[in-house]
């Protein structure tokens, strides 16, 4: 008898599941079905149909909204991180100060370059959650959820990246000067990620962070827990999509405000691209780096200074 009630109770859990990844599920399609509705036609449209002009208004604002408080999240974050590298003595192009320095520059450059391209997810999981939700404040705990489990994807890369300073620094590549760097180091690895961007991993990333469509209907998960496991598996896919750029930083000048703006564009560019002009943008990006690589090849000089400084400042 116990195991009949034991099992009894387990049909109800798994009943009670179902239910509630159907009901999920149909909430994604429907959060999908008003944002491709919302570009073509305009609110109050009598031809929008199946539509109410009361879900185009609440996509419509939460769009809005997350684009315009992540947009000022990265401005946050990206003068923060000016301020921390304007007091840091570069010793080196490979310089990154000590492990716990990093990582919270780390944090917050990856803020900064990556929340002006993450906000179609957030927006989309935010209302999803508010259909389900009963309340507004779960809505915003599982959103704030969701973009911590995608930093924490970027910070655990960022330990990745501190190796690869520290591995520059002992095989004596702080000793190059700018035209052996660009030709020894950024050069080859340019070249690397433009090949990478024709790579099947590459485009099945780049795929999951285009379209969080079939991202959260795949990997939807409830409570704030699963919130923050979709984010970090979001965050993961972002990272499987942007790891080669990330190195081309670090070669670059991890210190390097200029590049790191130049690279942040190219990644929103990339993944906020609409559908028809993707492939264009990803050629761009291709193009951008083969060039990249060039330059650092024949003309090292056109290049801004690559540990984090003017050439005007060199001279000075």
């Amino acid at each position: 008898m116990p195991l009949r009630r034991n099992g009894r109770h387990m049909d109800n859990i798994a009943v009670g599941r179902f239910k509630s990844c159907r009901l999920t599920r149909a909430a994604i399609r429907r959060t999908v079905s008003l944002s491709e509705a919302w570009p073509r036609w305009r609110i109050g449209d009598a031809r929008m149909g199946t539509f109410p002009s009361s879900d185009l208004i609440s996509l419509s604002r939460r769009q809005r909204t997350t684009a315009f408080v992540l947009g000022a999240l990265a401005i946050v974050a990206f003068v923060a991180s000016s301020n921390r590298m304007s007091g840091m003595d570069m010793g080196g192009q490979f310089t990154a100060g000590s492990l716990g320095f990093f990582i919270v520059l780390w944090v917050m450059m990856m803020a900064a370059m990556m929340f002006p391209s993450v906000w179609p997810a957030v927006a989309m999981f935010g209302l999803v959650v508010q259909r389900q939700a009963s309340s507004g404040a779960s809505t915003v705990g599982r959103s704030i959820a969701f973009i911590t489990g995608y930093l924490a994807s970027w910070t655990l890369f960022g330990l990745a990246a501190f190796g690869l300073l520290t591995l520059a620094r002992s095989v004596g590549l702080d000793n190059l000067n700018d035209t052996e760097l660009a030709r020894y180091v950024v050069a080859p690895v340019a070249l690397a990620a433009a090949l990478y961007q024709l790579v099947p991993i590459k485009q099945a990333c780049l795929t999951q962070c285009r379209g969080p469509f079939s991202f959260f209907l795949t990997h939807w998960r409830d409570g704030w827990q699963g919130a923050l496991a979709m984010g970090s598996r979001h965050g993961a896919f972002c990272v499987g999509c942007c790891w080669m750029l990330m190195v081309v930083l670090l070669a670059l000048g991890v210190m390097s405000i200029a590049w790191m703006a130049v690279v942040s564009l190219a990644i929103a560019i990339e993944k906020l691209a609409p559908p028809k002009w993707s492939r264009l943008a990803s050629g761009v990006l291709v193009a951008g780096l083969v060039m990249l690589a060039l330059v650092a090849l024949v003309k090292p000089s056109w290049l801004p200074g690559l540990n984090g400084t003017s050439q005007m400042e060199k001279m000075a």
